[in-house]
């Protein structure tokens, strides 16, 4: 039988880890769902519980990002899977957190998140033990932004001290001569301002992740992952893989100072085997420059830019 719940932020941890019954949260009364407007399911003790779909989750906070709202709530997101992730390999967060391991159902795959959290700093501080371990490196933090927007406050400018003017000296047999007034500018130190750009190109930089790297006959090969939530992604070794179109991928490979891969350069990294090695994603072919599809077979061909396939940067 299903159990309905609606989550609770930080419940005992002991409620996880007691006896045998390690995933079973704990059912609360319909009031407490305004805590945190989301309803989970359970279907046995031996899964993990489910949020319902509709469960909000937010958006990613990337790099030094703050929170936007002054009441905001937060998950942890611990990874996308194609299947159900198992209460046995999710043992091992329970050690590192405060609050509880929840799955969200979505089209095609599994979302692993932990909370929901009331304070960031607390968030903040559980993910930094999250990503020490093995499997859960690429985690971060979702806000769900509440209440009122966060005001940047700077810095009351320092107030300028004029200097006290000397003293005058008379003689009584010579008198002082008269000096030219002079007037002291203050120095400007002036900041070039940061072009829009160069801030695009940061937060990009700061939501890349670089799953695998080769480098064969003095090419380097990246294949990146781009951690916006609503990108298109399919999964292939428990792993999300982005899929984009042609111009995607260029605009992906140009802001990280690379490009998309020669036909010449795909047949080197085909027969180098690393592919098969590292388990790199094959499922689906790579953009190649000038909108060919470069396919694990060998095979070339010209596709239209429409096409969502896997992305590779190469240098």
């Amino acid at each position: 039988m299903d159990m309905k719940m609606a989550v609770m932020p930080k419940r005992p941890l002991v409620t996880l880890l007691s006896t045998a019954l390690l995933a079973l949260p704990m059912i609360s009364a319909p009031s407490l769902a305004g805590e945190f407007l989301c309803d989970a399911t359970q279907v046995s003790t031996q899964e993990l519980p489910q949020l319902d779909q509709s469960c909000p989750i937010g958006k990613g906070l990337w790099g030094k990002q703050k929170p936007k709202g002054q009441e905001s709530q937060f998950w942890i997101q611990c990874g996308v899977y194609s299947k159900p992730l198992s209460l046995q390999k999710a043992k091992a967060l329970y050690q590192h957190i405060s609050t509880d391991v929840w799955l969200k159902p979505e089209s095609k795959a599994y979302r692993c998140l932990i909370g929901p959290y009331q304070d960031f700093a607390v968030a903040k501080g559980e993910l930094a033990k999250v990503k020490q371990l093995s499997d859960y490196k690429e985690a971060f933090v979702r806000e769900i932004v509440k209440g009122v927007p966060v005001k940047q406050t700077k810095p009351a400018p320092k107030p300028v001290v004029k200097p006290k003017p000397k003293p005058k000296v008379e003689s009584k047999s010579v008198p002082a001569p008269i000096k030219q007034a002079t007037t002291v500018l203050p120095t400007v130190v002036s900041t070039p301002a940061i072009s829009s750009s160069r801030q695009v190109k940061d937060k990009i930089e700061s939501e890349v992740a670089i799953r695998l790297t080769a480098s064969i006959n003095g090419v380097e090969y990246q294949v990146p992952y781009i951690m916006f939530s609503d990108d298109q992604f399919y999964m292939e070794h428990d792993l999300p893989w982005n899929r984009m179109s042609y111009e995607q991928a260029y605009k992906t490979c140009y802001r990280q100072g690379m490009r998309l891969a020669t036909p010449i350069e795909w047949k080197a990294l085909l027969d180098s085997k690393v592919m098969e090695k590292d388990k790199w994603p094959m499922h689906l072919p790579y953009w190649g420059s000038q909108k060919a599809g470069l396919f694990f077979s060998g095979k070339v061909n010209q596709l239209k830019g429409s096409s969502l396939l896997n992305v590779m940067c190469v240098k």
